[in-house]
């Protein structure tokens, strides 16, 4: 429970929403909408916008709240609710939404969208619409079609390939189109984002977004001199691979004595079991419906960092992601991944790659996560183990 006074010298912000006790009811469900779909905050009923306590006198009010949260807001929220004691002797209801779980939130009656930003609640873009409901798993972008597609763009040595060698299936021309479709690689006739990503012919005019850029920078930050470079637009299999060679040709090998072996054994700066699983992982997890933004990949002299576009699933936290729990924003990418051999078949990745840090003696990788990207910051191993 936030203090009051506090709250009245602040006025209204990003978290903190003035109502007055003769509020409408769908007015009250955006305002809970819009924070329920952004980081959570508090509604306090019986103030005026400019300030002014005025309270409440409906003894019915907390139980009117409960219910518009219930039934006017889709997926319903559940509210904490705290009485407030103004120096006028009036009482002020503070209504506590927690950040939602189950993104996107919306009014029901009006089937409207809305987010905080500020001092007011507004209907997201429909980037940031695509966004929430990729989140809450309703919709996923990579399965959308690109218009002006078709099987003309369609890369067919490769997707050959790809059937025979990693799905053991015969290739015919006849059944091919029927294979794509099937497999969410083309919709009624054009190719989707995961099927130019796997099997476009220059996907970079189908996609910009798709690739990854590779920096290798002397020194400790990116203000340093680039000593390499490659910037690639490659099927997503290719795209990997490459930046994996990009890493092992800027590396060097470290000479170090194991417990319980007298001989000295070479390794390399970084395990490169780990870097492919990172570097896939984000393939596979980042948003694709963000544009103008690759994957990137950064090397210094004491660490790497990986970027990938894009917050985590909704549903997905780093915790729960760490102790073996799998969500993908692109499942049929993941699928494909796997066919290729490039990840790991039933969630264990991340924790694979926290049981090789330890057996190797290098710190684990770090992880920053916020609204609009992940951070993975890998360290080099140093002295002996």
């Amino acid at each position: 429970m936030k203090d009051l006074t506090l709250i009245l010298e602040q006025g209204e912000d990003h978290i903190t929403e003035f109502k007055s006790g003769r509020f409408h009811n769908e007015s009250l469900a955006k305002e809970a909408v819009a924070f329920a779909n952004s980081r959570g905050g508090s509604i306090f009923i019986g103030i005026e916008d400019d300030g002014v306590v005025t309270g409440i006198d409906d003894k019915t009010v907390e139980e009117r709240v409960i219910n518009i949260c219930r039934n006017l807001i889709e997926p319903s929220v559940l509210p904490e609710i705290f009485y407030h004691q103004h120096s006028s002797g009036k009482k002020v209801l503070e209504v506590v939404i927690p950040k939602g779980l189950f993104k996107p939130y919306k009014v029901k009656g009006q089937n409207r969208f809305y987010v905080r930003v500020g001092t007011v609640s507004i209907e997201p873009s429909m980037p940031e619409l695509i966004r929430f409901l990729q989140s809450g798993g309703l919709y996923h972008f990579e399965i959308t079609a690109l218009p002006g597609t078709s099987a003309a763009n369609v890369d067919w040595l490769r997707f050959r390939e790809y059937c025979q060698t990693y799905r053991k299936i015969e290739f015919e021309e006849h059944s091919a189109h029927q294979f794509l479709e099937n497999w969410q690689l083309m919709h009624n006739g054009q190719m989707t984002v995961v099927g130019a990503l796997f099997f476009g012919l220059n996907a970079e005019r189908l996609l910009p977004q798709c690739g990854i850029q590779l920096f290798r920078f002397i020194g400790l930050d990116s203000t340093g001199a680039i000593a390499d470079q490659k910037e690639l637009s490659a099927p997503i299999p290719e795209s990997i691979e490459a930046a994996v060679k990009f890493v092992q040709f800027n590396s060097a090998m470290r000479g170090v004595f194991i417990e319980g072996n007298p001989h000295r054994t070479d390794l390399p700066d970084y395990d490169f079991f780990v870097i492919r699983e990172l570097i896939t992982n984000a393939f596979c997890h980042r948003d694709w419906s963000i544009f103008g933004q690759k994957i990137r990949l950064s090397l210094f002299d004491d660490r790497l960092e990986l970027f990938s576009p894009g917050a985590l699933p909704n549903t997905l936290t780093l915790e729960n992601a760490l102790a073996g729990v799998s969500f993908y924003r692109n499942p049929n990418i993941a699928q494909l991944c796997r066919d290729y051999g490039l990840v790991e078949k039933a969630g264990r990745g991340l924790q694979k790659i926290i049981a090789i840090c330890k057996q190797l003696g290098l710190p684990n990788p770090e992880f920053q996560c916020d609204s609009t990207f992940i951070k993975t910051t890998v360290y080099k191993a140093t002295g002996a183990i």
